[in-house]
C-alpha cells in the first residue's frame, strides 16, 4: 500500500494517511500495531480512535497516552493523567487509585520521610504492595539487622542513582548468604556487577565462591570475582556458567574466560572447535591459526523472481510457519521459495534447518551498495545480519523498520536530507530505500567512531549513549583483561551483546569480501583512543602535558 500525500505535508506532520478500513482488514499482530500507531497520530475523531485502539494486540503507555489525547472515554483520560502526575502533586492527589497509578520509586525519592509514611498508611494493600515506601525511610539496607526482602525489592525497582547512594556499601558475609537465597538475587548480581559506581557492593559479591544459580548469574559472579582478583571464585563460577549454559554462544563465553584464567590449551582448542561463529571462537581460531569454514555466502537457483519477504504481514505468516516446522521438514518450505529474489528468505530457512552446523552469511543486496567502500559494505552487512538476517519485511517491537531496522524518527530526519524521498513508512520495507537511509545514518557514526564494536554500540544504542560510555572513563582502559572485561560489563544488555555479534559478522564479511582483518587487532585498538574514537582522542589532545 502506497500513499501520495505531498512531501510538504510529510515534512510538517511526519506521518501519512492511514485508513481504518486498512487497519480492519489486517490480523492482530505487531505489524497491525504499527498501523494503529500511525493512525492515532492522524487528525481523527474519538470514535475513529476507539475503533483502532481496541484492535491493538497489546497496550503500553505509548498507545495509552496517544489514545488519551483523542478519546472522550473518562476512564482512559483519567488513567493517563494519573500516570503522568509529577512528584510535586503526589501528596495532594485525593483519589487513592490515582495516587497508586502515579506513584513510582523515582517520584517517591522527592518526598519527605513523613510523606512517604502517610502514603504507605493511606494506600495499605488496596492495590498492591507499597511497603517499599517505608523501606525508603530506613538507612540500614542490606545490614545484619534490616529486613532483607523489602530491601531487595526496593533495590530492584529503584533507579541507578538511588542504588548508588543507598546500597553501595560492604555487606557482611552472613547477610550476603541470606540475600543469595532470596528471589531476585540473580537480578541484584547483574545490576550491581554492570554498574561501575557500585564498587563496594561488587567487592562484597566477589567473596561468593559457591552457590547454585542460573548460568547468567554464575557468569557475572565470575566476571566480578576476576575483577577483584579472586581467581578461584571466578573459575568456579565460569565452570558452572558453562555447564548450565543454554546456547553455544554462552558456553563459548564461559570457555573463553576459563582459558583466560587457566591458560589451559585444551580449553582453547575446545573453544576454537565450537560450531558457533562468535567473537570468542573467532579469536581462538586466530590464535591457533585455524580458519572458519562452516558458513555459506550464496545459494544456487534455477528461477527468476521469487518471494522477497518485503511485505510485513506475509512475512509474519511465513515466519510463524517456519518456527513451528521441525528442522527435518523445513526443506519442504525451502523448495517453495526458490528464485533469485528469494535468496534472503531461503538462506534464513536453511540456517534454521542446519543450526548450529552452518551459518548464513549471504549478501543479497549488493546492487544497492554501489559507491560504498568494501569496509563499509562489510559493516552494513554485519549490522543487517544481526538486525534482520537480511529479511526486509521486519518490524521490531519498538517499530524499527526494514532490513536495517531504522526507527521512524530517524526515517523522518533522513528523508529531509536524502535525495531518495519516501512516500510512506512502507517504503522502508524496500531494500533500496532502507539501505540508502542506513548509509546516510551511518555517516554520523563514521565521523566519530572508527572501531566496529563502537560503531555497533552507536547503531543500536545511539551515538549519545556511546559517547557517554567512552567519556565516563570506566571502559576500555589499559588492563590485564581489557578490552574483554569492558565488553562484558556494559550495562545496556542489548547493546552489549549486539556489539559482540556485529563484530563477529564484520570479521566474516571482511574475509568474504577479500579483506582479511585481525580480530585481535580490533580488540587491541579499543583501548587506544586515537585509533578507536574521536571523543577520547580529542579529550586527550586537549589535556595539558605534565612536565
Amino acid at each position: 500500500m502506497k500513499y501520495s500525500l505531498p512531501l510538504l505535508l510529510f515534512l510538517l506532520t511526519d506521518m501519512w494517511g492511514m485508513s481504518i478500513e486498512e487497519i480492519n482488514s489486517k490480523p492482530a499482530s505487531r505489524e497491525k500495531n504499527f498501523m494503529i500507531w500511525q493512525y492515532l497520530r492522524q487528525d481523527i475523531n474519538a470514535t475513529q480512535a476507539s475503533e483502532a485502539f481496541y484492535q491493538l494486540e497489546n497496550v503500553n503507555e505509548r498507545f495509552l497516552f496517544d489514545y488519551a489525547k483523542k478519546t472522550d472515554e473518562p476512564e482512559i483520560r483519567y488513567t493517563a493523567e494519573c500516570l503522568q502526575k509529577p512528584a510535586s502533586e503526589l501528596i495532594n492527589i485525593s483519589e487513592d487509585d490515582c495516587l497508586y497509578l502515579a506513584l513510582t520509586p523515582l517520584k517517591a525519592q522527592c518526598l519527605q520521610s513523613y510523606e512517604r509514611e502517610q502514603i504507605a498508611t493511606r494506600l495499605g494493600d488496596q492495590f498492591g504492595n507499597v511497603e517499599w515506601l517505608r523501606t525508603m525511610n530506613q538507612e540500614n539496607f542490606f545490614s545484619l539487622y534490616s529486613d532483607l526482602t523489602p530491601s531487595l525489592r526496593l533495590f530492584l525497582i529503584s533507579g541507578g542513582q538511588y542504588r548508588q547512594e543507598h546500597y553501595n556499601h560492604f555487606v557482611e558475609a552472613e547477610t550476603l548468604n541470606e540475600l543469595s537465597t532470596l528471589k531476585g538475587f540473580n537480578k541484584l548480581v547483574y545490576i550491581t556487577v554492570t554498574d561501575p559506581k557500585m564498587g563496594n557492593l561488587q567487592e562484597s559479591l566477589s567473596q561468593i565462591g559457591g552457590g547454585s544459580y542460573d548460568s547468567q548469574t554464575h557468569f557475572y559472579l565470575g566476571i566480578n570475582a576476576l575483577k577483584y582478583h579472586r581467581n578461584d571464585n571466578a573459575l568456579f563460577h565460569f565452570k558452572e556458567g558453562k555447564r548450565l549454559a543454554a546456547s553455544l554462544m554462552e558456553q563459548d563465553k564461559n570457555r573463553f574466560w576459563i582459558y583466560r584464567i587457566t591458560q589451559d590449551q585444551t580449553v582453547l582448542n575446545e573453544l576454537a572447535q565450537s560450531l558457533d561463529i562468535n567473537m570468542y571462537t573467532l579469536w581462538a581460531k586466530e590464535v591457533l591459526g585455524m580458519e572458519t569454514e562452516n558458513y555459506f555466502t550464496t545459494l544456487p537457483t534455477t528461477r527468476k523472481g521469487g518471494f522477497k519477504g518485503d511485505d510485513p504481514f506475509v512475512w509474519n505468516q511465513l515466519h510463524k510457519e517456519v518456527v513451528k516446522t521441525t528442522a527435518e521438514d523445513l526443506y519442504k518450505i525451502i523448495d517453495q521459495y526458490d528464485g533469485e529474489d528469494s535468496l534472503a528468505v531461503q538462506a534464513y530457512i536453511i540456517e534454521r534447518a542446519y543450526t548450529p552446523y552452518i551459518h548464513n552469511f549471504t549478501m543479497p543486496y549488493d546492487q544497492y551498495m554501489i559507491g560504498v567502500s568494501t569496509d563499509q559494505k562489510a559493516m552494513l552487512y554485519a549490522l543487517m545480519r544481526q538486525e534482520t538476517r537480511m529479511i526486509p519485511g521486519l518490524i521490531s517491537p519498538s517499530f524499527a523498520l526494514g532490513l536495517m531496522q531504522i526507527m521512524p524518527f530517524n526515517v523522518d530526519t533522513i528523508s529531509k536530507i536524502n535525495s531518495l524521498k519516501i512516500q510512506s513508512y512502507d517504503d522502508m520495507f524496500n531494500p533500496q530505500f532502507n539501505i540508502a537511509y542506513s548509509i546516510e545514518h551511518m555517516k554520523h557514526i563514521e565521523r566519530t567512531l572508527f572501531n566496529p564494536v563502537l560503531m555497533a554500540y552507536a547503531y543500536n544504542g545511539g551515538l549519545g549513549f556511546t559517547k557517554r560510555l567512552l567519556m565516563s572513563g570506566e571502559y576500555f582502559n589499559a588492563g590485564e583483561h581489557e578490552p574483554f572485561m569492558s565488553m562484558e560489563l556494559i550495562g545496556n544488555a542489548e547493546s552489549r551483546e549486539y556489539g559482540k555479534k556485529v563484530l563477529a559478522n564484520y570479521v566474516i564479511y571482511k574475509k568474504i569480501l577479500g579483506e582479511n582483518v585481525s580480530i585481535s587487532s580490533i580488540f587491541d585498538r579499543l583501548t587506544q583512543p586515537t585509533q578507536s574514537d574521536y571523543f577520547r582522542a580529542e579529550a586527550l589532545a586537549q589535556t595539558p602535558v605534565q612536565r
